[in-house]
């Protein structure tokens, strides 16, 4: 009688690591536990890592990142847009991972773990891209950008001249820079190089949308959707956002 011995070296990682990650205590996610996390990856020459993302309580988001604090702070970014999220009930785990630890350290297989305990996981919900890119503009939205819609009444802190003047260029790259997710458009060097009147005093992100649409006139269109704004000169619908025409 013979056989032959496998060892499972990435799965038996897996287990480790999710008994490591599950033995640790919860710490708040903000910016002053970002800045002790980075400060303790300096000290210890270690970046990359893996990490669960804790909602009231629950693990909901897995995991793994060549710089684990600034991963964990896009994701901060991107819950602290969201209708419907209490910042205080948004914790997290984290390892730090030795350099040789890399490649062993298997991201899907450490994933389908937790989704095997743990229901309403977002990842594969809709959660993790930073931007899913133009062809998912008017694609059904995932459960999570369903469940925690984007805050368009977003406020922007926007300096104007007297009378609500601003030079176009300004206002949208203000609006990029500033709105926690996704704001992408595609304005001609042309017409950014116009002076908009905000006739309004409101600074919300919806509201300045709806000012960029009417002043660039026909044939633009804004829309709010699943993970952010987009505005273009196009006759493409979106489906499953609200359009924003002048």
């Amino acid at each position: 009688m013979h056989s032959l011995y496998v060892f499972d070296f990435l799965t038996t990682v897996s287990l480790q690591l999710k008994e490591k990650l599950e033995g640790l205590d919860e710490t708040v996610l903000d910016k002053a536990a970002l800045a002790a996390l980075a400060q303790y990856q300096r000290e210890h020459d270690s970046l990359q890592g893996v990490y669960v993302i804790h909602y009231e309580g629950q693990p909901k988001y897995v995991g793994k990142a060549n710089n684990v604090s600034d991963r964990l702070s896009q994701h901060l970014t991107k819950l602290s847009g969201r209708k419907g999220i209490n910042p205080l009930a948004i914790g997290y785990k984290t390892l730090l991972l030795d350099k040789s630890m890399s490649t062993a350290a298997n991201e899907g297989i450490l994933i389908s773990m937790f989704q095997q305990e743990h229901t309403g996981m977002w990842n594969g919900a809709g959660f993790g891209p930073k931007d899913p890119g133009k062809e998912r503009d008017t694609t059904k939205p995932g459960t999570f950008d369903t469940d925690y819609p984007i805050l368009d009444e977003y406020l922007v802190d926007l300096k104007t001249e007297e009378n609500g003047v601003i030079n176009l260029k300004d206002l949208v790259t203000t609006m990029k820079d500033q709105l926690p997710y996704v704001f992408r458009y595609n304005i001609p060097a042309e017409e950014l190089d116009k002076t908009i009147i905000l006739t309004s005093d409101d600074r919300r992100a919806r509201s300045l949308l709806q000012a960029v649409v009417s002043f660039l006139g026909e044939g633009w269109k804004g829309a709010v959707i699943s993970y952010g704004m987009v505005l273009y000169k196009t006759a493409k619908h979106y489906p499953h956002g609200e359009e924003l025409n002048p």
